[in-house]
């Protein structure tokens, strides 16, 4: 049977672009990459408050300022300079007492909030002991870090690049091909798993001995990044 010159016209140009389209398939492969850095935490951040009340609010600031020469004093001690100590305010506000049915002044309550960078982990427990010597009211979170964080960061996502390459160049021999350009390189970025900081309760556990100083058992700190890339596949025809 003699097709129809419009059927055969287009049956022709369909089979056309078939072809068309097949030439032009860009073959990729898509891999993915991980790295990971595990690094045992060696410096820290203390947090520390200081605390004082009084009928007269001069006279609490002057408390207040009284404990924090202390603590100064004792830190240099143990050669921790003033530039690793942060306490750029402190808080003045009315202290009342609510035990009764009506709201009563008792005073002024002074507070100054202070975080110390301590560069040797084995001077946290002589640090803690200063400040509570000195008169801290509170101990805050002890937050773990770790120096030259940026060099940690840069083998992790070199890790991640280099498994990226050598799971494409694996794939890509075991299909007779090869690897050509980068397509497309989706960077899924860092990220960075700090240890838990040790709560209250525990520290004071910990403190309660006076016979051996604290011990502080630390996880490590561990540097994340996954990168995705897309490589152009060339096969043999």
């Amino acid at each position: 049977m003699k097709l129809p010159t419009s059927i055969l016209y287009i049956s022709l140009l369909s089979l056309f672009s078939i072809t068309v389209s097949a030439d032009n398939i860009q073959r990729t492969i898509v891999t993915s990459g991980l790295g990971e850095v595990s690094v045992m935490p060696d410096m820290a951040e203390l947090n520390m408050q200081l605390q004082a009340i009084n009928k007269d609010g001069i006279k609490a600031k002057q408390e207040v300022d009284e404990q924090f020469n202390r603590l100064l004093r004792g830190l240099a001690r143990l050669d921790i300079p003033k530039d690793d100590v942060i306490a750029p305010s402190l808080q003045l506000a009315p202290h009342y007492d609510y035990t009764s049915k009506k709201r009563k002044l008792i005073g002024y309550r002074a507070v100054r909030n202070i975080t110390v960078l301590i560069n040797n982990l084995e001077q946290l427990d002589q640090v803690m002991n200063t400040g509570l010597t000195a008169g801290i009211d509170q101990m805050g979170n002890i937050n773990l870090k770790v120096a030259n964080e940026m060099s940690y960061k840069t083998q992790a996502r070199q890790q991640a690049i280099d498994q990226s390459k050598s799971i494409a160049k694996e794939l890509a021999r075991a299909y007779d091909a090869r690897l050509g350009a980068v397509v497309q390189i989706n960077y899924q970025g860092s990220e960075v798993q700090y240890p838990r900081p040790l709560m209250k309760s525990q520290r004071s556990a910990i403190m309660i001995s006076d016979s051996e100083p604290g011990i502080y058992l630390r996880d490590n700190i561990k540097f994340n990044d996954r990168i995705n890339v897309v490589f152009e596949l060339l096969v043999q025809e």
